[in-house]
């Protein structure tokens, strides 16, 4: 959930919490001061009472009235509690029974005591409670809605240099030499996020290009020294009989220097990629380029008595040439070196996708690490830059290059579309 909705969300609820209380102690207020209200008319009528009582020595005349009634009876008691009390109050001309406020009171008129009962009918108060209630209600919704479509509205503009910084960040790349763009905004918080974020992605810039230089001068620095051993090796091999124990020894430096040109022939492409020093790409038709790559490897394949399963269809990609080979060496190279004996190779190409599976180990590879640089298997004896250089010659071109196990077969997959 994003932070500006959880906002509104909890802000949401805590207003409506705050309204239903507030409205809660509003209407019991309002209610209390309309009761009061009656209550004051009804001491009006029993002052009245008093006054005429007390002016003729006797009770006064009743008379109808639509919201009124006065009620005099006779009491046996001297003592009668003076109090005021809801009731209901009977509405002769609707037929029903209505909300209403009684005054329980008493009058002596000629050594007799009555009981006052003065009831006031409330249905207009009540009336006029529930509308201003709503109406305050109305009000207050119709507020809140504005608020928080303004907040919304607000905090959206308020938080676009944030989500800009953030789109920034999520299409930084290191190896990109624009880095992250500075974003203008006024508000300080937002503005020493974008400074850090800017110095921190030039330092990594920075770093990374340094990295990727020392690699690059020692790649080529490695080649003199790689040629010489490989001279001298030569030379060692021409000057006199040696012992077997010799030959073998001389065999092992062999292969180990056949492995650091290697390496570093693989570095050196994966600076070039990464640098973008490619020849033009061109438009190749990989059903007979894949063709003649499993025409070389033929005699590798019968050695190790693999069958290899094609379902092809034609397929043209765009793609540097030596950058395909190299793609299709890798991959076919692999399927081949970590097979077993009697082992298959299936390669299915559409105009969508290649996949190229082997049987091999009974176990899948590592899936968060098998393409990452120098990782490797305990069995291999490669360099561990194979599947990497297929992972940048794809993302160079947009590719997706995935690795995924499933039936005992290892299978590399890269998506065209």
């Amino acid at each position: 959930m994003k932070l500006i909705d959880r906002y509104n969300r909890i802000s949401l609820l805590v207003t409506i919490a705050i309204i239903i209380v507030t409205g809660f102690v509003y209407y019991l207020t309002i209610s209390y001061i309309l009761t009061n209200r009656v209550d004051r008319d009804l001491v009006v009528e029993e002052n009245e009472i008093f006054a005429y009582v007390k002016l003729n020595d006797k009770l006064p005349q009743v008379f109808k009235s639509d919201g009124l009634k006065i009620r005099f009876t006779a009491s046996a008691t001297d003592s009668i509690t003076r109090t005021f009390g809801n009731t209901l109050f009977y509405n002769e001309e609707e037929n029903e029974q209505e909300a209403g406020r009684m005054l329980t009171s008493s009058v002596k008129v000629e050594g007799k005591t009555y009981r006052i009962e003065i009831t006031e009918s409330k249905v207009e108060t009540e009336y006029l409670i529930r509308f201003i209630f709503f109406i305050t209600l109305g009000i207050i919704l119709v507020l809140l809605t504005l608020l928080l479509i303004i907040n919304r509205i607000l905090v959206r503009r308020l938080w676009k240099p944030f989500y800009r910084i953030l789109e920034g960040i999520k299409l930084f790349n290191v190896a990109d030499k624009n880095g992250i763009h500075p974003v203008a905004s006024n508000i300080d918080e937002f503005r020493d996020l974008n400074m850090e974020v800017t110095a921190m992605s030039g330092r990594v810039m920075n770093d990374y290009q340094s990295l990727k230089g020392f690699v690059e001068n020692a790649a080529h620095e490695l080649m003199t020294p790689l040629a010489v051993i490989n001279s001298k090796l030569d030379t060692l091999m021409q000057v006199g009989e040696m012992t077997d124990k010799q030959g073998a020894i001389i065999s092992e430096v062999y292969d180990t220097v056949g492995r650091l040109k290697k390496l570093n022939r693989s570095m050196l492409l994966l600076s070039r990629i990464e640098n973008k020093l490619l020849a033009e790409p061109e438009i190749i038709d990989l059903l007979g380029f894949i063709e003649h790559k499993i025409s070389e490897f033929h005699e590798l394949l019968a050695e190790r008595d693999i069958v290899v399963n094609q379902d092809l269809q034609p397929c043209q990609v765009t793609i540097n040439r030596d950058l395909l080979t190299v793609m299709l060496n890798n991959l076919l190279g692999n399927a081949i070196l970590h097979n077993i004996k009697n082992g298959n190779i299936g390669i299915r190409l559409n105009k969508n996708e290649l996949l190229i599976a082997n049987t091999g180990s009974g176990t899948a590879l590592n899936e968060q690490k098998v393409l990452q640089r120098f990782y490797k298997s305990s069995e291999s004896e490669g360099s561990g830059l194979g599947l990497t250089l297929v992972k940048e010659i794809c993302d160079n071109y947009g590719y997706v290059f995935n690795y995924n196990f499933k039936d005992g077969l290892h299978a590399f997959e890269i998506k065209f579309q």
